[in-house]
Parts: C-alpha cells; structure tokens; sequence
C-alpha cells in the first residue's frame, strides 16, 4: 500500500509535547510495511516548524531519517499547473501551495490514501481520479 505523508503528521511525530503525538506515533508502529511517499514540497515547511518550534537538533534528526523511512517524491512542471488550478478553485479555503502540491501529487501518483491531521483541507477538496482522498488517521 501507498500513502502519501503531510506534514501536520511528521511534527506531531517530532513533538512528543503536540496532542496527537501518541496517536501517530501508534500508527507509525503499528504500519511498518506501508511504502510512505514525502511530498518533496513539505521539507521547507517542517523544517522551518521544527526548527522554530522544536530546534535545530531536531531539525537535522528530521532530515537524517527522510531516505531511511519515506520515499521522497520530487514536485514536477505538470504538478504546478495543478497547483495553480486547485488555488483558484479553492481560492476562498486559503489551501496554500503546500497542501494544493500534496493534491497534485497524489493525483500523478493515483493515490488517495493521505496521512494527514489536516481533515479542513483535504476533506473539501475534490481530487482528479478519485471520488474522495482516504484519510488514514
């Protein structure tokens, strides 16, 4: 099984202090064989919220741990026209490029299984290919 990472997951991973810590780690524990696929969008948005929030240190655990737990999956030229498509007809729910290039992605890919604590956005949007996106937790 696929599932795409965002990142509202990976920080609560990060913080053992965020309220839905245990619950996703539970779930990275209880999932092992599940082929995890990283948005390489969401890297400068954790980063910066772990490095704010958390520190440096945990900054550069995040980043030793990308190759070894997640498949990292590049943004392409065709993902941002998509982007720009999903901005304008979402324009009113203040989606972001991030979320829109998670979308995106998981559309080229066909997968609409997400990893997410995000259900605001990724309950509303309506993704090509699929009825709905699967949110996993």
């Amino acid at each position: 099984m696929q599932i795409i990472v965002e990142t509202s997951v990976l920080y609560s991973l990060m913080n053992n202090r965020d309220k839905n810590h245990k619950l996703v780690k539970n779930y990275f524990l209880n999932n092992k064989n599940i082929y995890y696929i990283l948005p390489s969008t969401i890297i400068p948005e954790l980063c910066y919220l772990i490095n704010t929030k958390l520190g440096s240190y945990f900054e550069v655990k995040f980043l030793e741990e990308i190759n070894q737990n997640f498949n990292l999956e590049p943004i392409r030229d065709e993902d941002i026209l998509r982007i720009i498509e999903i901005l304008k007809k979402y324009d009113t729910l203040n989606i972001g490029y991030v979320d829109a290039s998670i979308v995106a992605i998981a559309e080229r890919l066909k997968i609409n299984k997400i990893l997410t604590l995000d259900r605001k956005h990724f309950e509303v949007i309506a993704p090509r290919g699929f009825d709905r996106f699967d949110i996993l937790i």
